[in-house]
């Protein structure tokens, strides 16, 4: 038994399915339990670590084979017994001689970390855009208080009327329209008198000039 250089192990607890894509979850634990961190990775990701630790020619443990007449993928029980597969493999890998101490299982805890800081990255600059989207936009209250300010509010007689047959209907026009009517229904004689040569006079006044 060799002692663990990394003092690190890794299981795979859980897989998830997107689509016809399979990942399956590697968790790297520190073995005080102070820090960890996950990384999800295909089948195929795994089937070349696997290839590469064997040009090591160690006793590495027994590796999940490929299913070359079904396809695992379709079948969650399939699934489930290649992650238990793998769980065994990663558990058991770090017991073999000269595994801990090669340059390709440090490579591969090296691009795990990298991967998972890039995705937290990506999920904090996600977080950053939602807000700062969120304050760009103004709520829709206001939007609707500041349209009712700035629209004019027209009354009767502000109303632009080009249309003859519409004047006709207006209230303006019905007054105007309803005086003249008035002054028609009076008795012609006092309007003669009323009136000489288009200007309102008196009758007093008329007789004076005869």
């Amino acid at each position: 038994m060799q002692e663990n250089e990394f003092a690190i192990s890794i299981c795979v607890p859980s897989f998830k399915k997107n689509d016809d894509v399979v990942y399956y979850q590697l968790i790297f634990t520190e073995n005080n339990q102070r820090c960890s961190f996950s990384v999800d990775y295909r089948y195929s990701h795994l089937k070349l670590l696997h290839e590469s630790l064997s040009t090591l020619k160690a006793s590495l443990p027994k590796f999940p084979p490929s299913n070359w007449w079904r396809s695992t993928n379709d079948n969650e029980e399939l699934i489930e017994e290649r992650r238990k597969q793998l769980d065994c493999f990663f558990k058991n890998l770090f017991q073999c001689q000269g595994v801990c101490k090669s340059l390709i299982m440090k490579n591969f805890i090296l691009k795990s970390q990298c991967l998972y800081l890039k995705k937290v990255d990506k999920q904090q600059r996600d977080i950053l855009k939602k807000e700062r989207k969120a304050q760009a936009v103004p709520p829709l209250n206001k939007q609707k208080s500041k349209s009712q300010l700035t629209t004019p509010v027209c009354g009767p007689a502000e109303d632009p009327i080009e249309d003859p047959r519409e004047r006709s209907r207006s209230w303006e026009f019905k007054l105007t329209q309803k005086k003249s009517q008035q002054v028609s229904e009076r008795d012609p004689k006092q309007l003669s008198n009323l009136n000489f040569g288009g200007v309102p006079i008196f009758k007093g006044i008329l007789l004076r000039f005869k």
